[in-house]
């Protein structure tokens, strides 16, 4: 118990002070915790949220979610500039043309921009979501953008038809 109390404590002050010691006994070591390097790995997604890391792949390695981190207060900084942007980009896609309104023909109106993928590749619909999302991570709220690509889906066709042969028959109660 703390030898910080008063004689005159209430028991109720007495026994939050018991509790805290028990607490302060834990052995945890909660400045790792907020650090990259000493981070244990299955505390790095709660890191990285505490941090608002936009970027997070939760199928990387080891090494990726570190880089991530890191790279999240520089990212957080420079949100809503062209940076940001290809930054995000680069995260899901290696090749890509961003063109901003006035580089487009006939120039497009103010705070709109257009992500241009490839056209030599095509790419499903996942990965334009992917985009999608990365670019929203970036972007300024007021920025408006489109995304040009080649998409491919995979769908199957059925064709059935049915055919009915019988007899009609009337019958009536009526002579």
């Amino acid at each position: 118990m703390s030898k910080l109390l008063p004689p005159n404590s209430t028991k109720l002050e007495k026994a939050l002070a018991k509790q805290a010691d028990r607490i302060i006994a834990i052995p945890v070591g909660i400045a790792a915790l907020h650090h990259v390097d000493s981070c244990p790995v299955p505390y790095l997604p709660r890191l990285a949220w505490s941090l608002r890391v936009a970027c997070w792949d939760a199928d990387g390695t080891d090494q990726q979610k570190r880089q991530a981190i890191r790279d999240g207060r520089t990212f957080n900084l420079s949100r809503g500039t062209a940076d940001a942007l290809n930054y995000a980009l680069q995260q899901v896609t290696p090749a890509y043309q961003l063109l901003a309104w006035h580089q487009l023909t006939p120039k497009g109106m103010p705070f709109t921009f257009t992500v241009q993928l490839p056209e030599a590749q095509f790419y499903s619909i996942n990965d334009i979501q992917t985009i999608h999302a990365a670019v929203d991570t970036a972007k300024s709220a007021r920025d408006l953008y489109s995304v040009q690509a080649r998409i491919f889906t995979d769908s199957t066709v059925v064709v059935a038809g049915a055919a009915r042969e019988g007899q009609r028959v009337r019958l009536s109660t009526l002579d």
